[in-house]
Formats: C-alpha cells, sequence, structure tokens
C-alpha cells in the first residue's frame, strides 16, 4: 500500500489535468514574452527610422507614443527577466525562447549603440552668406494657361520682367530689353534644360513653359545656331520616352517629347535625353579617354553620407557633354564650358514623402544617379545636392514653375490633376537656395493655409521658419556646401530683392503697356476668331472686344516694377 509523502500533503488531491493547465500558463507566458519583445522592438525601430538623426524629435508625440510602447513592452520582460536570472538564466538559455529573446536584446542593443553612434557623428559646419550678397528674384503672376501656339505668355512676361530689372536672357552684342552682352544664352551654345518629369498630371514640369521657353533660346536675336537637350533622370520611373498621355499641360496628352519633336521638324537641333538609361552604368570623364555615356561618381563623403555624381553623355546630334567639364572635342582634346548652360526648370510641390518641399535644389535628384552605391536620395540632407552644384556650377537660370502646385502638406511629390492647385505664377532667379526659401514663404505655405491646413506642419516637414525642419535641413546643408564652392547664395530673405509683375496688356513684350500696345488691339478690335492675347484677346476668348479693351486701359501706362 502506498503511504503518502507527508511533504506534500496534497498529492493525493491532484486533479489529473494539472500537467494539461501547467502547459497552456508555460505557453501563454511564453507567447506574452516573445509578443512583447517583438513589439518593443519595432516601436524602437520605428522611433529610430522617424528620428532620423535629430535627437529633437523624440519630443514629437508620436515618437513619445512610441518610446512609452517600448518601453512597456520590453520593461515587463526585463524586469520579469532581473527577478528570475539568479535561479533560471542557465534553464532558459536552455530553451528556444531564451534563446531568442537573448538573441533580440543583444541584436536591438547594438543596432541602438551602432544608430546613436553614426546619428551623433559631427557635421561639417555651415557657412553664412557673403555680407554684402543679395539674391535678385522675379515673379510673375496671373499667367494665362492656355498657350499661345508653341509660346506661354507667362515666360514671355517673366524673360521681359528680367530683362527690366538687368538679366538678360539673350548673350548678344546688340543691346535690348531682354538682349545684352551679359546676357545668359548665346547664339551658338548647347543648353540643357532639366525638366522634372518623374510624376505624371501636375508631378512634373509644365510642358507649355517648356515649348515656351525652347521658343525664347531659338528666337535668338543674332540667329540660334546653337543645340538644346532636353534632360531628366526619373531615377526608378520610366518616362515612357518621356512621351505619357497625361502630362502637366492644358492639353494633358502634350508631352515633352511632342514639344521637341515639333521643334525637331522646324529644322532646330533639338533632342531629348534620357539620363536613367545610364544611371546603374559608371563610367570616366572623356579627358581619361572614356567616351561612353555614364555617370562619373566620387569616392563615399563620410560628411555627406554618399557619394557625388554627375552624367556625361552624347546628344542625339552627336555632342560630347559633361555635365561638369562642358563640350568635349574629340579632336582637340579639349573642354569648353563657357558654352554649355544649364536651366532649371522645376514644379514647386509638397513632398510630405521625404523632405517637406521639392523645388530648385531638390530638382537636382534628377540629375545625379541614385544607384552605383551613391546614397544620393539619403543623403540629400547632408548637402549632396548643394555638393554637386559646387561641382558642376549652379544652373545659369533656375524657373520654378508655380503654376500648379501640389498645396496639401500630407502629400506628394506624387500630384493628380485632382490634388493641384492653381497658382499661375512662376519664379526666376540665378540663386536655388533663394528661389526656394522664397516661394515656400510666399507661394506654398499660403496655399497651404488656404486648402485649409494649420501648422504644426506634418513630419516630414515644410515649415521654411523651423531650421530644423526635414525643408531647412537639406536646404541650409546644400547651401552650405555651395558657398564653400564659392557660388553665392542665401537663405535669408532679408537679403532677397523679389520684383512681381503680371505683365497684363503688355502685349508686345516692351516692359511697359503704352500707345503701342492699344494700336495692336485696336488693329485687331472686333476679330472673332484667329486672334491670340498678343493680338490683344487678353481674356483668351476667342474675340477682340470691350472687355480687352477696358482691360488693356484700366493698366495703361504701366510697366515692369
Amino acid at each position: 500500500m502506498n503511504t503518502p509523502d507527508p511533504r506534500r500533503p496534497h498529492a493525493h488531491c491532484r486533479r489529473p489535468d494539472d500537467t494539461s493547465l501547467r502547459r497552456a500558463q508555460s505557453f501563454w507566458r511564453r507567447w506574452l514574452v516573445a509578443n512583447s519583445l517583438i513589439s518593443g522592438t519595432l516601436a524602437l525601430c520605428w522611433v529610430a527610422l522617424r528620428s532620423g538623426t535629430r535627437p529633437n524629435r523624440l519630443a514629437y508625440p508620436c515618437q513619445q507614443a512610441a518610446l512609452s510602447t517600448a518601453t512597456l513592452a520590453l520593461g515587463g520582460p526585463l524586469v520579469a527577466g532581473l527577478l528570475a536570472i539568479r535561479r533560471r538564466v542557465l534553464l532558459a538559455l536552455r530553451r528556444p525562447v531564451g534563446l531568442v529573446s537573448v538573441g533580440c536584446g543583444v541584436f536591438v542593443l547594438c543596432g541602438l549603440w551602432g544608430y546613436w553612434s553614426w546619428a551623433g557623428q559631427p557635421a561639417p559646419p555651415r557657412l553664412n552668406p557673403p555680407g554684402d550678397y543679395r539674391a535678385q528674384l522675379y515673379h510673375v503672376v496671373n499667367c494665362p494657361q492656355e498657350p499661345v501656339g508653341d509660346r506661354f505668355v507667362g515666360i514671355d512676361n517673366l524673360i521681359t520682367l528680367m530683362g527690366c530689372r538687368g538679366l538678360k536672357f539673350h548673350n548678344s552684342p546688340n543691346e535690348s530689353l531682354t538682349a545684352g552682352p551679359d546676357g545668359i544664352i548665346a547664339a551658338d551654345d548647347v543648353v540643357i534644360i532639366k525638366i522634372n518629369y518623374q510624376w505624371p498630371e501636375r508631378g512634373g514640369s509644365n510642358v507649355d513653359l517648356l515649348s515656351g521657353l525652347i521658343r525664347w533660346i531659338v528666337d535668338h536675336p543674332d540667329g540660334f545656331a546653337g543645340e538644346i537637350v532636353v534632360c531628366e533622370n526619373t531615377q526608378f520611373a520610366s518616362t515612357d520616352r518621356f512621351d505619357r498621355d497625361a502630362n502637366n499641360a492644358q492639353d494633358h496628352t502634350r508631352s515633352p517629347r511632342d514639344v521637341v519633336e515639333s521643334y525637331q521638324s522646324a529644322g532646330w537641333r533639338i533632342s531629348l535625353y534620357n539620363w536613367r538609361l545610364v544611371r546603374r552604368t559608371q563610367v570616366s570623364e572623356y579627358s581619361d579617354g572614356d567616351l561612353n555615356d555614364g555617370y562619373v561618381v566620387y569616392d563615399y563623403d563620410p560628411d555627406l553620407r554618399g557619394r557625388i555624381s554627375y552624367p556625361k553623355f552624347r546628344s542625339d546630334p552627336g555632342t560630347y557633354i559633361s555635365t561638369r567639364f562642358g563640350l568635349w572635342d574629340p579632336v582637340s582634346g579639349e573642354y569648353d564650358r563657357a558654352h554649355l548652360k544649364f536651366i532649371n526648370v522645376p514644379v514647386l510641390k509638397s513632398h510630405h514623402a521625404t523632405y517637406g518641399v521639392t523645388a530648385c535644389v531638390k530638382n537636382y535628384m534628377g540629375v545625379v544617379s541614385g544607384e552605383l552605391n551613391t546614397n544620393s536620395h539619403s543623403a540629400i540632407r547632408y548637402g549632396i545636392l548643394g555638393a554637386l552644384l559646387g561641382e558642376i556650377r549652379p544652373a545659369d537660370l533656375n524657373i520654378l514653375d508655380c503654376v500648379w502646385i501640389n498645396a496639401n502638406p500630407y502629400t506628394g511629390p506624387q500630384t493628380p490633376y485632382s490634388g493641384a492647385t492653381r497658382r499661375d505664377m512662376l519664379v526666376a532667379g540665378t540663386d536655388p537656395v533663394a528661389a526656394d526659401i522664397w516661394a515656400t514663404v510666399n507661394i506654398l505655405i499660403p496655399a497651404f493655409l488656404e486648402n485649409g491646413h494649420t501648422p504644426p506642419w506634418p513630419e516630414p516637414s515644410a515649415d521654411p521658419n523651423d531650421p530644423g525642419s526635414d525643408f531647412r535641413q537639406y536646404l541650409d546643408n546644400s547651401l552650405s556646401y555651395i558657398l564653400a564652392a564659392g557660388y553665392p547664395a542665401t537663405n535669408d530673405l532679408t537679403r532677397i530683392d523679389s520684383y512681381t509683375w503680371d505683365g497684363l496688356g503688355d502685349i508686345n513684350l516692351d516692359g511697359r503697356v503704352d500707345l503701342a500696345d492699344l494700336a495692336q488691339l485696336l488693329a485687331h478690335y472686333g476679330a472673332t476668331g484667329g486672334v491670340d492675347y498678343y493680338d490683344g484677346d487678353l481674356d483668351q476668348d476667342g474675340d477682340v472686344d470691350l472687355t480687352d479693351l477696358a482691360t488693356l486701359l484700366s493698366v495703361y501706362a504701366t510697366g515692369c516694377p
């Protein structure tokens, strides 16, 4: 007969399902511990990704909530483990869940240590603009959206305004309102026009604006004998041969390819070049004996967290172009930088995906390669695009397309037709940083407010007044590299002179509304059909009538500011 063990007085009362109960309890304990560890680890990873190298973001409500989640999720298992560690640690390490827990803990700690070590690397000191430097910006408003043939009234008014204020578009020995010896585009220049064409609909540069800009180039007063190349690198997105059906134009089917082919058919030396096709091809410079198209890539720069890259390529007419050194002559073995001109034509929009704002500086992401281990997109925040500008030099002219903008801080850079805000403005200047900060303060942020979006702006922030915002971080770091390369630029609004004009009534583009414009309108008065803005149809309704005459008289004797 079995005698009950006195040390276990209730052993004879054990229920037959005690073993199953203990197994169930053990399973749920392991399940809770494992899920706590996974939840805590994911929360910490989210904090690291959202905070980047900016510890001040840890004060944001969403980051605070994630830290609380991590503390609760990891704290419970940690405390329980410490209490039981003396007698259970060896046993725990013999079990799979114990090994997984310890492994996760070591992984998280090593990852956090590496992350904070990387984030704590000191950034290069930022430079300040020259004390006597003032940026000049040219701003036209009320641009009619309807093109007039291959012309665009907004760009006509913009170049006229520039000429009124001393920045001549055409380089010519013959002085005129828009031409002079210090002008930008010479009759024999090769002109790169960098558009934004990564996104369809309103996410890309205005195609009607592109056409009007090309018209000004080929209408050089000395007779244009040079070449035009329309370029873009859309990185991961296909350009559809620059020929999508959904374009940023009044006629949505009008694409950059349509514009280029129209000018080609008229006999001009103009072509398209898709840098995206060579973004994975690393090459050397022409002077090194490499005639292949591709990207020249610099060594890794720890301050930039990336590698500078720039394209070199041969255009359809056969011109060898290095965006850094200029036009290459394989016969003489020499570069000509003076006759290579670069016009940057971005579109202003919210960039909620990463950097807050896309404008002139950010448009250079379509110049560099995102491949070849460049880390270009991530390195934007550290100023890599400004460093690129320091190498290839800033554009000879930036024309910021603000006809349709993305004025929703919660979307972008993709901008569908339904998500765009009409502003009918253009901004131009030779200082890309000044154009970006000025346009964001005076065009983008007011449009945010008008659309019902109020601060604080969502992360990544487009706030131009916060030096710690995502937008200002990349803009200010880019500014430092531009200044370090010896090119003047500024992010200080008090050092920016802006000139605003609507050009209304100046139908002969001489910078003023006078008797000549009135005479031109009266010559077509009463005409219906076959007339356009430059005949006096100021409201573009298909006729020249009393409404147009009244409009012109209301602005009579005005001119450029």
